[in-house]
């Protein structure tokens, strides 16, 4: 539908765990980005809502988004879905949906709204995405989800958020060194995104590779000087090249699926 707002709601930073002020070397931890403003948000339609057919599915859809940016989750499902009456074969309105679905805990609803979207159009990218995202990182259902992330990718090589999203899960599954490789694919396919950068420093630093590490966390930067996730790690590895965490090692964590 021409006007609609494209949402993110995607899983796409790594970082390694802080808890209760202390640095827990070496634990993976993901989080699932939900207003990621200065990398993802897309521009909003200058149209006054009030100056719009407010019995249009374009007025509830662009009321919908507005509620979803400012947080209010609720009342973007029922903005989407009063849109939805109207056009109910839109795949956009379905994953609008299920993202704001998604970040209100409601995984398995998440999951129907994109599988709704699918069954439209079962070659839409940003649903079969979604829908990846909401197995991995809301169920931690990672074969799952690495399935559809390479059939995503069988259609698209270059879908840089699937290489991000399978990357994840395979270190969610401690696979890093094939994650590493997902890594590497994203910052070849967008090198102007610092989330890349950061993920492939995270594993790296994790293959106690600090040097190579230190490099992605400074390009991430580069990038995006207030990217606050990249220039923690980058702390925390000048750290490790000090030993200052010499010898503590844990196993990866899957610990955190938080939706904001």
């Amino acid at each position: 539908m021409p006007g609609m707002v494209h949402l993110p709601w995607r899983g796409r930073d790594i970082y390694l765990l802080v808890k209760d002020g202390c640095l827990m070397r070496h634990n993976l931890t993901v989080t699932v980005i939900a207003l990621l403003a200065a990398l993802a948000m897309p521009a909003i339609s200058g149209q006054n809502l009030s100056a719009q057919n407010s019995s249009s599915a374009q007025y509830f859809s662009d009321q919908g988004d507005r509620y979803f940016l400012s947080g209010d989750f609720n009342n973007a499902v029922l903005s989407y879905d009063r849109a939805l009456e109207l056009e109910p074969n839109s795949t956009e309105l379905w994953n609008n949906r299920g993202k704001a679905l998604a970040n209100l805990g409601d995984i398995d609803e998440a999951i129907s709204c994109f599988d709704k979207s699918l069954s439209i159009d079962s070659a839409n990218l940003e649903a079969l995405n979604l829908k990846a995202t909401a197995l991995s990182q809301g169920q931690k259902r990672y074969d799952e989800a690495i399935v559809i992330y390479d059939q995503i990718l069988q259609m698209d090589p270059n879908y840089f958020d699937a290489w991000i999203g399978k990357g994840m899960a395979l270190a969610n599954q401690g696979n890093i060194y094939s994650s590493l490789q997902c890594f590497n694919k994203a910052t070849e396919v967008k090198p102007e995104d610092p989330a890349g950068w950061n993920n492939k420093g995270v594993v790296l630093r994790e293959m106690g590779r600090y040097q190579d590490a230190l490099t992605c966390f400074n390009k991430a930067l580069t990038l995006d000087m207030s990217y606050e996730t990249a220039r923690l790690n980058r702390e925390y590895t000048l750290q490790d090249m000090d030993g200052g965490s010499a010898g503590s090692t844990s196993s990866p964590s899957q610990s955190t699926t938080s939706m904001l």
